[in-house]
C-alpha cells in the first residue's frame, strides 16, 4: 500500500500563542510506528529510550539512545520501532528558522547549522557522556518551555543553541564535513535572503527583486530557496504571512480585511484561499473558534 505523507501544522497543533517565537518543545513515546509526515519547521530530536529505524526522504538510519536527528523544512520522515522493542522515547524541539536570527555574531552559526547537512546524512550518534549532556539540555529546555518564568523564550533559545552546537560539534567530528568555496558563498547569500524575507514578507517581493538585490540570477535564487526551504518563494511568503495573520486574528480586534492587507496579501480572495488551504477553515471560522482575549468588540469585516 502506498503511504502518503501528512503535513503537520506544528504551531497550530501545539496551540502556540506567541507567533514572535515559533518554537515547540515536546517529549513523547512512539508506539510501533510514527506515520510518514513533514512540516515547515526545523527539528532537532534526541532518542533517550528504545530502538528502531527512521526514514528521512526514503533513506533509513538506526535509532538508539543517543541518536540525534536534525531535520530541515519539508523533509519527509517516519519512524518504525523494532519488533522486540515497540516503543521509542524522544525529546523534540521544532522551530522556525527565524529563531536563529539575532545579533551579527549569530549569523555564521545560523548559516552553518542550517546548511551543514544539505548533501549529507541528518543524524549523529552520541556516546554515553554526550547523551547525558544532551538529555540535561533538553530537560531544562522542556521544563522552561512548559513554565511561565520571566524571559522563558530567551532561555529556551539559549538552550536550543547549546543543543545545536553540541550536535554540530559531534557531527563534524564524525563526518569531517567540508564545504567548497562556492557552497560557502551560496550559503551566505541564501541565509541573507531568508533573513530579508522574514523581515519584509509583507512587501511585494519577486524572484527578480531578490536577484537584483543580491547580484544573482532568478534561476539561482529560485534553486537556493527550494534547496534550503523545500518550497517556493511564494509558498514561503504565504507561510510567513499566514503566521502573522494568526497572531492578528487571535490577539487584536482588526477586521479580517485589515489583517489581509497588514500581512501583505494583494487581495482578500487570495488571503482567504491561502488561509483555508493551510488551516482547513476560513479566517472568520478560525477567529470564531478562539476566545476573545482582548475583551473588546471585534471590528466588523468589510
Amino acid at each position: 500500500m502506498v503511504s502518503f505523507p501528512e503535513y503537520e501544522e506544528i504551531l497550530v497543533a501545539s496551540n502556540v500563542q506567541d507567533k514572535r517565537f515559533s518554537c515547540v518543545v515536546t517529549t513523547h513515546t512512539i508506539k510501533k510506528h510514527y506515520p510518514l509526515h513533514y512540516h515547515d519547521m526545523l527539528e532537532l530530536a534526541l532518542v533517550v529510550r528504545g530502538t528502531g529505524v527512521e526514514y528521512i526522504n526514503g533513506e533509513p538510519h538506526r535509532l538508539q539512545p543517543g541518536s540525534v536527528t536534525f531535520l530541515r523544512p519539508n523533509q519527509m520522515h517516519e519512524i518504525f520501532c523494532d519488533s522486540d522493542n515497540l516503543e521509542v522515547e524522544i525529546y523534540c524541539c521544532m522551530f522556525d528558522i527565524s529563531v536563529l536570527f539575532g545579533a551579527d555574531i549569530d549569523n555564521d552559526f545560523g548559516r552553518a547549522t542550517f546548511y551543514h547537512n544539505i548533501d549529507q546524512p541528518s543524524y549523529v550518534d552520541l556516546n554515553d557522556m554526550q547523551l547525558d549532556n544532551m538529555t540535561r539540555i533538553f530537560k531544562q529546555m522542556l521544563a522552561e518551555y512548559r513554565g511561565n518564568a520571566f524571559a522563558k523564550n530567551n532561555f529556551v533559545r539559549c538552550k536550543l543553541i547549546e543543543a545545536l552546537i553540541l550536535y554540530m560539534r559531534m557531527y563534524r567530528q564524525s563526518e569531517h564535513e567540508t564545504l567548497s568555496d562556492n557552497r560557502i558563498r551560496s550559503n551566505k547569500m541564501i541565509w541573507e535572503v531568508i533573513q530579508f524575507l522574514n523581515t519584509r514578507y509583507m512587501d511585494d517581493i519577486s524572484l527578480e527583486d531578490l536577484a537584483r538585490k543580491y547580484g544573482s540570477s532568478v534561476s539561482t535564487i529560485s534553486t537556493l530557496i527550494k534547496e534550503a526551504l523545500g518550497t517556493t518563494l511564494l509558498q514561503y511568503l504565504h507561510t510567513l504571512r499566514i503566521r502573522r495573520a494568526e497572531g492578528l486574528l487571535s490577539n487584536t480586534t482588526m477586521s479580517i480585511m485589515d489583517v489581509a492587507i497588514e500581512t501583505g496579501f494583494q487581495s482578500f480572495r487570495t488571503f482567504s484561499r491561502v488561509f483555508k488551504r493551510i488551516h482547513g477553515v476560513s479566517p472568520r471560522e478560525f477567529r470564531n473558534r478562539l476566545p476573545n482575549r482582548t475583551g473588546l468588540p471585534i471590528r466588523a469585516d468589510s
